[in-house]
């Protein structure tokens, strides 16, 4: 008996490693702004809410960040207007960076909150199934995607229902990869975040 899904993300790291000069872009952009009193302003839709609150809880005294809670569990996300809710908990500075993670990237919610973002003028960073969410159509009247609303996009390769494998015997598919993929990309953009910072700290003394 094979490993299928160890073989399957082996060749999922293989994709991320493609996107290496993003990360090392987001990295910077999100350390730039923490260098002059900036903030990483954390927000996700509901399956990836878990995904946000492990790296909110692992960043360090080095890197501030706010986590934006998702009202009822983003049980109401789909609903066009419930962005309001999220954008009352916004407490921004001038100089804080948004990221945002939602594998299909199309819920009003979150659409609602990314357009707040950009309108007040803030770098925005996402984490998304690239080709998921250009595949289906936005659930929020304006037609947008929260790829199409980004500065930045990080690519977690999310499928359709986050499953992958499939068996003869059981239909649906099964066996999810995105918060892995997520958490994978968030982890190396931290590490080049902290190695901005303390070179930074490094060449100021």
């Amino acid at each position: 008996m094979s490993l299928r899904y160890f073989d399957y993300y082996q060749q999922l790291e293989e994709k991320l490693r493609v996107e290496e000069q993003l990360m090392i872009q987001a990295g910077t952009w999100i350390a730039q702004r923490v260098a002059v009193g900036g903030r990483l302003q954390i927000f996700a839709s509901r399956t990836l809410g878990g995904v946000a609150f492990e790296f909110w809880e692992q960043l360090p005294e080095l890197i501030p960040g706010k986590l934006i809670k998702n009202p009822a569990n983003g049980i109401y996300e789909r609903l066009e207007g419930t962005g309001q809710a999220i954008i009352e908990q916004v407490d921004a500075q001038p100089q804080d960076i948004f990221l945002l993670l939602s594998n299909e990237g199309r819920n009003p919610a979150i659409i609602e909150l990314a357009q707040w973002i950009k309108e007040h003028e803030y770098p925005l960073i996402i984490v998304t199934g690239f080709d998921l969410s250009r595949s289906i159509k936005s659930q929020h009247s304006s037609g947008l995607r929260l790829f199409e609303i980004a500065d930045l996009v990080l690519d977690n390769h999310a499928k359709l229902h986050d499953t992958v494998l499939t068996l003869p015997e059981l239909d649906p598919a099964i066996c999810g990869t995105a918060s892995i993929s997520s958490m994978l990309l968030l982890q190396q953009m931290l590490y080049f975040i902290a190695q901005f910072l303390l070179q930074k700290e490094t060449y100021s003394d």
